[in-house]
This record gives C-alpha cells, structure tokens and sequence, in this order.
C-alpha cells in the first residue's frame, strides 16, 4: 500500500517543522507528504519549503477543504491525514496500515500531549484518552486528526464536505458516511500523534462554542445520529449543554419561585450525575486529584457549547427560511 501523507496548514509556521520532522522520520516511509497551505498569512510556506515535502496553494477555504486538495493532488492507495500542530510518532504510519484488513474502510488512532506543562492541555488530554480508553475495535467515529482512508471510499464519497468551513464536525460527517455504506472503521490505540492542546480557557471555550454550531448542521444532515450520538461522545454529550444552558437561564427564576426552584434543583442534580463521573475517573486514572477540577471546565464548556448550537440552530432556521441547508 502506498501512503500519501496530507496536512492541511493555515498559519502554522510554530509547528509545521515539527510535524513535518515527525513525517520524514517514520519507521514506514510515507510514498509522499503534501502540505496544504489554506491561505496563511504567515511563514507556513517557508517553513514547508524548508524538507522534501510537496507544498500546494489554495485560498483560504477551511480545513475540509484544504484535505480534498491535497487528496486530488496525491497518488497513494491509502490517503493518511493528520494536523499541523500535530507531532506523529516514529510507528505512528506503520500502525495506522496495520488496520487495513480487506474489509476495514478507515482506520484512526490516538493523540498524546505535546505540552503537558499546561495544567487544562493535561484535563483535555486526559479526557481525550478516557473517552479512547473505552471504544472498541470498530467504531462509527474518527477524528481528522489521525486517520487514514482507503482511496476509493474516499473519492466515491467525494471526500469531507467542503460546506464544514471551519475544524468541526467534517470529520464525523464523513464518519457516518462511511457507516451508512456498510463501510467498517477500525480504531489502533498504538498509532499516535502528540497534539498541542489548548493552554488557556477562553480560547477554548471559543472552540467549544464553534463545535456547538456546526454539530446543527451536522445533525441536520444525518438526523438519526440526534437519538443516539456516536461512540466517541455518546449521547450525554448532546444532553448535556442544552441542560445547562436551561440551568442557568433558569436560576434567576428558581430564586423567586418555589416550584421552579424544585425543578432547578432536579435538573442540578441530574447534571451532577451524568457529569460528575468523568472528571472522578480523570483523577484517579492520573493519580491526580486535581483533575477532579475538570467538573468546572467541562461545565463552562457545556456552556459554551450550548451558546454554540443556540446560535446554529438560529443560523438554521434563517437558511431555511431563505433557502436550502446543509443536507
């Protein structure tokens, strides 16, 4: 099987060289690496010019699109993607084709953490490899971050859906795709990739708030995933920032009305359930008790995200009303 590598890249220049050494230095070479530059504004292109690596062009057009480039542009069997802000490890290649049996469509594998000096990097990390601890061998979900597709499935699919503009939901898109064809999507724990994760909480919480808008339209496009979520996330992940968006426009009425404060109370304490979990697991599989702080985090991200699909589902009343949606 020949592997084309492709990274997409938009302003990249702090880590492409990193990623990029990781590419060149794999235990199975890759038939060729392509960087996709997608409009940056700084030296991402330099850098790329820097190692034996293709580097192509586009405006800026997101990462969705930025991937179908280089795709159209590469001459692998097997199309491998993963991120600029992303450092592979030696076998990381090597393991991902490990997983093509005949029948297996896609196969993806985990992240590492590039910063773990970075107290909320480490909460996310530790969450991220929670939730990869329990999927199984087969999944319905893999991220764009580390995965690979066969070329056929890929280009019969047309590739990610280039209305995702922005890093959120494309990747589960094509996901459910592949599923609904039949395709199988195999899960390698041991083909990993370090990944800078966010340093500081309010950036974050703007990511958060965008993934919340485009799982809209991503749920618009396959709506029975809105009954049961995928294995990934899991359908909590769905309840949850509704739930507490409604705990905190109703607070101020709770404090005022005694039968509104009975049911706030329920709804506070059914959060507690379904949320509490997680950060207990986070501090002791760390050995960490301050991971058990993430409660707070992940609450201001339900938040976030709740504010996020607030806003998409407005934006998708409006394009229906004017037009056609995403579909």
């Amino acid at each position: 099987m020949r592997a084309s590598v492709i990274i997409p890249a938009y302003n990249a220049e702090k880590t492409l060289a990193q990623c990029l050494t990781a590419c060149l230095n794999q235990t199975l070479p890759a038939h060729e690496i392509i960087v996709v530059d997608d409009g940056s504004t700084d030296d991402t292109a330099r850098v790329a010019a820097t190692f034996p690596v293709r580097c192509v062009r586009q405006d800026n057009a997101g990462p969705a699109s930025a991937r179908n480039h280089g795709a159209a542009c590469a001459a692998g069997d097997i199309f491998v993607f993963t991120d600029a802000d992303c450092i592979p490890e030696p076998d990381w290649l090597e393991q991902l084709l490990k997983g093509f049996e005949e029948d297996v469509a896609a196969v993806g594998g985990t992240y590492g953490i590039a910063n773990p000096g970075s107290r909320l990097a480490r909460m996310i990390y530790r969450e991220i490899a929670d939730r990869h601890a329990r999927l199984p061998a087969d999944v319905d979900f893999l991220g764009s971050f580390n995965v690979a597709y066969r070329r056929e499935i890929f280009e019969s699919l047309h590739g990610f859906d280039e209305r995702f503009r922005e890093a959120s939901g494309e990747d589960n898109d094509l996901a459910y795709r592949i599923q609904d064809l039949g395709g199988r999507m195999r899960f390698m724990p041991k083909a990993r990739v370090a990944h800078y994760h966010p340093q500081r909480l309010l950036p974050y919480l703007r990511t958060q708030m965008r993934h919340g808008f485009w799982r809209v339209p991503l749920y618009a496009k396959h709506p029975g995933r809105v009954r049961r979520g995928d294995r990934y996330a899991g359908l909590a992940e769905l309840l949850l920032p509704p739930l507490m968006l409604g705990l905190a426009g109703g607070l101020p009425l709770a404090m005022v009305f005694d039968s509104i404060r009975w049911c706030w109370a329920g709804g506070a304490w059914l959060y507690l359930v379904l949320r509490a979990p997680l950060p207990y697991r986070l501090a002791r599989r760390s050995r960490d008790p301050a991971m058990a702080a993430f409660i707070v985090v992940a609450a201001l991200r339900d938040m976030a995200r709740a504010v996020g699909m607030a806003a998409g589902i407005g934006r998708y009343l409006l394009d229906q009303w004017k037009g056609p949606s995403l579909k």
